[in-house]
């Protein structure tokens, strides 16, 4: 049976947690990052063009207001699962309630936070 490769698009504004997202994703074999932005602009005018299974956004993302954000890369990707990424626990009720599909704290341990990104990434 072939390896089911999924894509990834990676939208955060701090450029170290970008980079930390992307060493830990590229060390599976089953998933594909389709770009990255660290801006609300960057990511609309990349994933519109080239929409991914998996778009995993920063809630503090630079640009667009959030909830603008949601709405138009919704329009864009309306297949693309959307899931929030935040330091503060707080934003999982209003991501819930945005219709985003899941939310990660920044907060967790790396090896916590990989396991529920890991089982976001398995429902795709």
């Amino acid at each position: 049976m072939e390896l089911q490769v999924k894509t990834i698009f990676l939208a955060e504004g701090e450029r170290h947690v970008l980079d930390a997202l992307r060493l830990r994703l590229e060390e599976r074999g089953d998933i594909e990052i389709l770009g990255e932005a660290q801006s609300a602009e960057g990511l609309l005018t990349k994933v519109c063009k080239n929409a991914p299974d998996l778009i995993l956004m920063a809630w503090e993302l630079p640009g667009i207001h959030h909830l603008r954000l949601i709405e138009a890369v919704r329009s864009c990707c309306p297949a693309a699962q959307l899931v929030e990424l935040s330091v503060k626990p707080e934003h999982e009720k209003p991501a819930k309630e945005y219709g985003l599909n899941g939310f990660i704290s920044k907060q967790l341990s790396a090896e916590s936070f990989m396991e529920l990104l890991n089982n976001f990434i398995a429902r795709i």
